[in-house]
């Protein structure tokens, strides 16, 4: 009977571990305009460098430059607890950013797998 108890409390331990786990959820940008829609406090961060950031970017998105040195420290400035949605220009230094974010600790992050690119392609609105 001390052996199924043993058992039991592993593997509600591993379990917990499982279901306490954050991950990032890949999503295009046709997902994302509906995901803005329906969830205003969703944060776009994207992750370019400013001239790409000027040429034209999602209404409303906060521009760090993820090649810049200090970029990973103002990421981890941010509020863990909010919800986010990464994006560059098609999904490799997004998919940077979002590994760290992840380690960080922060909860809910989405990236945005077709980028700018992808958002361009769909007609989708820029603010410049």
């Amino acid at each position: 009977m001390n052996t199924k108890f043993i058992k039991l409390i592993v593997l509600l331990l591993i379990t917990s571990i499982q279901l306490n786990a954050q991950q990032a959820t890949e999503v295009n940008s046709t997902k994302v305009v509906q995901m803005l829609k329906s969830d205003s406090k969703l944060i776009l961060l994207d992750v370019r460098t400013p001239d790409e950031f000027s040429s034209g970017h999602i209404k409303g998105a906060i521009n760090i430059d993820v090649r810049q040195p200090d970029a990973l420290n103002k990421i981890e400035k941010l509020d863990r607890s909010a919800k986010y949605i990464v994006y560059c220009r098609t999904n490799n230094r997004s998919g940077y950013v979002i590994n760290s974010m992840v380690k960080s600790g922060f909860k809910t992050v989405y990236q945005m797998t077709d980028g700018i690119t992808g958002w361009n392609q769909n007609g989708l609105p820029v603010n410049k």
